[in-house]
């Protein structure tokens, strides 16, 4: 068996990794994984579900356009909501919504669901590592 650390820088050997085991390249440096890896336009999916909002975290690339889907499959109504990015959009039960966001500077931006106090998130936008 060929051990890709020994020959390789371990980012190198990491890489290799994710190709051949099919994960995303975004997966592999500390970003979360579109829908569609192979995309002109990343999506990454949120839920809101009865009070909580998954991912709590997701982390995106800086400086990149990017979809936000978002998917209501909880038994109340919810509202998605993020004064910093400013978006907003109202979600009954069972409904979803793509939400097209700007190129965001490096940073961390709140997510919430303004109707379920205390369901909160983050996006987290980060440099790709050179």
């Amino acid at each position: 068996m060929i051990h890709l650390a020994r020959l390789l820088p371990t980012s190198a050997a990491l890489s290799i990794l994710c190709v051949l085991s099919g994960l995303p390249a975004a997966a592999q440096e500390g970003f979360s994984a579109p829908v569609d890896p192979d995309a002109e336009i990343p999506t990454y999916e949120i839920e809101l579900k009865d009070g909580v909002l998954l991912p709590a975290e997701l982390v995106v690339p800086a400086r990149t356009r990017f979809k936000l889907h978002v998917t209501n499959s909880g038994t109340m109504p919810g509202e998605f909501e993020s004064n910093q990015m400013r978006l907003e959009e109202v979600l009954f039960m069972g409904m979803d919504t793509t939400l097209t966001v700007t190129p965001l500077d490096p940073g961390t931006y709140d997510y919430f669901d303004e109707f379920q106090p205390g369901a909160n998130g983050q996006l987290i936008a980060k440099e790709a590592a050179e």
